[in-house]
C-alpha cells in the first residue's frame, strides 16, 4: 500500500462526514478515531437499524485506546435531530452498501489489516463486505437480522418486495413506549420501505452465500438465543454455506437463560448489566485476529 494511502482514507472518510448537515444529531456524525498515520490495524463498526454512530462510540473508542484507527459510519437518512423525520423511507439497499464500501475502502488505507463488524442492520453489512471485499482480514456478525420469527424464508421475501412496492407507513417499535423509548439518538419507529432496504440487502448476502464462497476467509457470527423476532435460523444457513465454501467461520451464541436484548451493543439504553457480559465477548471476536 503506497504511503498516500491514508491522506486518500482521509478523503473518503471526510467525504462521509460532509453528508453530515445541520439535521444530524451531533452525536450521530460519522465518526473517525485516528492517531495521525497508517496503524497496524483499522477497524469499521457498522450500527443497528435506526441507530446511529453513537451506538458503538464507546467500544469504538476502546480500540483507538488499544492503537487502532477506528471508523464508524453513518447511515443515509439515519441519526437525525428529528427522531419522528420522513426521510428514514428514502433509505435504499444501494445507499446501505455504497456506505460499507467506501468505509471498507477508507479503512483499507487507515490500517495495514482490516477488521469490521456490525450490529443487525451493521450484521448484514458486515456479511457484504466479507463476501465482497477480499483486503477484509475478518468480519464479526453480530446478532445479523437476515429473518424474522415466525416468517419461513419466501415469505419473508415476498414480504419484503411487497414492503417495496406498497405505500410506506411507518411502525413503532414498541407500541406502548412509542417516542419515549431510548436510546434518544434512536428512532423509535421504522418505515417500511426502509425496513425493505434492509431485507433486500439481507437477501443478497444470503443469495450470494449460496453460490460462491466469502472473499474474507476469517469470520465471526455472534448470536443471541434470547432474541425476541429476529430468526436465528436464517444466519446459521448462512454460516453453513460459507463453511461449504471452505471459509472458516466461528460461532458464539448468548444462551436464551441470559435474556439478553436483541442491541447488546447501545450503552445508553442498555443497563451496565448487558455491556458487561456482551462486549468482552465482542472484543475477544475482533482481538482474535491480532493472536
Amino acid at each position: 500500500m503506497p504511503p498516500e494511502a491514508y491522506d486518500e482514507a482521509l478523503e473518503i472518510v471526510s467525504g462521509l462526514q460532509a453528508l453530515d448537515g445541520p439535521n444530524v444529531n451531533p452525536v450521530c456524525r460519522t465518526l473517525l478515531y485516528t492517531h495521525g498515520r497508517r496503524t497496524e490495524r483499522s477497524l469499521v463498526l457498522l450500527h443497528g437499524f435506526t441507530n446511529c454512530p453513537r451506538q458503538f462510540d464507546d467500544l469504538g473508542r476502546q480500540f483507538f485506546d488499544r492503537g487502532w484507527n477506528v471508523l464508524i459510519p453513518r447511515y443515509p437518512r439515519h441519526g437525525y435531530s428529528d427522531r419522528l423525520n420522513t426521510a428514514i423511507a428514502e433509505l435504499r439497499a444501494e445507499h446501505l452498501m455504497a456506505v460499507a464500501d467506501r468505509s471498507a475502502l477508507a479503512a483499507s488505507g487507515l490500517g495495514e489489516k482490516v477488521v469490521v463488524a456490525g450490529l443487525s442492520l451493521g450484521g448484514i453489512l458486515a456479511g457484504y463486505l466479507a463476501e465482497t471485499h477480499a483486503g477484509i482480514e475478518r468480519a464479526v456478525l453480530i446478532a445479523p437480522m437476515f429473518g424474522l420469527r415466525p416468517i419461513p424464508g419466501p415469505a419473508l421475501t415476498a414480504l419484503g418486495i411487497a414492503a417495496q412496492t406498497l405505500p410506506n407507513f411507518y411502525m413503532w417499535w414498541n407500541r406502548s413506549a412509542k417516542e419515549n423509548i431510548k436510546p434518544p439518538h434512536g428512532y423509535p419507529r421504522f418505515a417500511t420501505h426502509a425496513y425493505a432496504a434492509l431485507f433486500e440487502t439481507g437477501r443478497f448476502v444470503m443469495t450470494t452465500g449460496r453460490t460462491a464462497a466469502p472473499k474474507t476467509r476469517d469470520i465471526v457470527v455472534i448470536t443471541n438465543a434470547a432474541e425476541p423476532r429476529l430468526d436465528n435460523r436464517f444466519t446459521y444457513q448462512l454460516v453453513e454455506q460459507w463453511r461449504r465454501h471452505g471459509a472458516s467461520v466461528e460461532t458464539f451464541e448468548f444462551p436464551s437463560s441470559e435474556g439478553l436484548p436483541h442491541d447488546l451493543i447501545d450503552p445508553v439504553s442498555n443497563p451496565p448489566a448487558v455491556i458487561e457480559r456482551s462486549y468482552p465477548v465482542i472484543t475477544k471476536a475482533i482481538l482474535r485476529s491480532t493472536a
